[in-house]
């Protein structure tokens, strides 16, 4: 009898595994199905099941059809993959993890893929055990002059220039896309101050940003070590992009835990609003990522229940460097004498090489 119950048990148990393993490949698929909606040109490795998804504004083809795309991804060497990506027009990658995950090395680029690591030069889109999607990040080909350039910028905005007029930033900040821009103060290794913003493209961000930046050590001059004018001339200037790297279409804590690496945060959107950990808050006293969103939610005085809920989108985030403007003084130095109101920045062109 003990024999019988034990043997039921098994397959009670081995049919609800079985269960939440369809479940999975069906939130995964329908996941990844709305996520490609729109996304030109990709190529799939892996499954051939997913070559049959469909999305409008989207095609997909086998990564077999470009033989520089499929070496690169057995490669170790992520910018080479971008390159063939560049090449053959190529918007991104639909990735069967558990295929890639079976063969190549443990360094190449796919094994990488496989084991959900962030590779320099994608983005993450969307995120789940049945497959993947991976774009090319949207920085990935923006010159030095602009990176440092729209660092230039911040600084002339936090020593009290006049905003630029938008249409005088180039055309690629100016797109339109939700974006979380971060502007940090450095003075050596310490950093300072630091504040981010959410903007509809990358200039409206930075903008909004560095005007808060500015604010807050105003309000808090005598803390800081005085005012912001006599300071900055001696502090690094850096601008970064919280950058969602993946939505996570699974909400158990095994995959959550092994998705969010080291190098990540955690985010969520919940109606319009976005909430995030930066990654030394997300791992830190080496908290689990599971653990690190229920933190989050509660901070923002939601129920732990929310990480469950379909209301809540949960991704992992990445902080991109983009530019850095670095002091022009040394320490000890005197600044020059302060000069009027009347704003050096007319016009970014003027630091972004244009």
């Amino acid at each position: 009898m003990n024999v019988l119950r034990a043997r039921t048990l098994t397959w009670l148990l081995a049919g609800l595994a079985l269960l939440s393993l369809c479940g999975c490949v069906d939130r995964g698929r329908a996941g990844l199905t709305r996520a490609l909606l729109g996304r030109g040109k990709l190529a799939v490795a892996g499954s051939s099941d997913l070559l049959s998804l469909r999305a409008d504004g989207s095609s997909l083809g086998p990564v077999s059809a470009w033989p520089a795309v499929q070496r690169a991804l057995s490669g170790d060497d992520p910018e080479a993959l971008v390159s063939a990506l560049t090449r053959a027009q190529l918007r991104g990658l639909v990735l069967d993890s558990a295929a890639l995950a079976a063969g190549g090395s443990a360094t190449c680029v796919a094994s990488q893929l496989s084991r959900y690591a962030h590779v320099p030069g994608l983005q993450g889109v969307f995120l789940s055990p049945y497959a993947s999607l991976y774009v090319l990040d949207p920085l990935h080909d923006w010159p030095l002059a602009l990176r440092t350039g729209l660092a230039e910028v911040a600084r002339r905005l936090l020593s009290g220039a006049a905003a630029p007029r938008m249409a005088s930033f180039p055309e690629r900040v100016r797109q339109v896309e939700p974006v979380e821009v971060m502007v940090l103060l450095r003075s050596g290794t310490q950093a300072r101050l630091w504040r981010s913003a959410r903007g509809s493209s990358f200039a409206r961000a930075l903008l909004t940003a560095t005007e808060v930046a500015r604010k807050r050590w105003i309000e808090r001059e005598q803390a800081m070590g005085g005012p912001l004018d006599q300071r900055l001339p001696h502090m690094d200037v850096e601008v970064s992009l919280l950058q969602d790297d993946g939505e996570l279409g699974v909400r158990d804590s095994s995959f959550i835990d092994r998705v969010v690496t080291p190098v990540h945060g955690v985010a969520y959107e919940h109606k319009g609003a976005w909430r995030y950990l930066l990654p030394d808050d997300t791992h830190k006293h080496a908290e689990a990522a599971s653990q690190a969103y229920l933190r989050l939610v509660e901070d923002d005085g939601l129920p732990d229940s929310s990480v469950k809920s379909d209301e809540l989108r949960l991704y992992r985030m990445t902080v991109q460097p983009v530019g850095v403007s670095d002091a022009p003084l040394p320490a000890g130095a005197h600044p020059p004498a302060p000069h009027d109101a009347i704003s050096d920045v007319a016009n970014p062109a003027e630091v972004l090489g244009r």
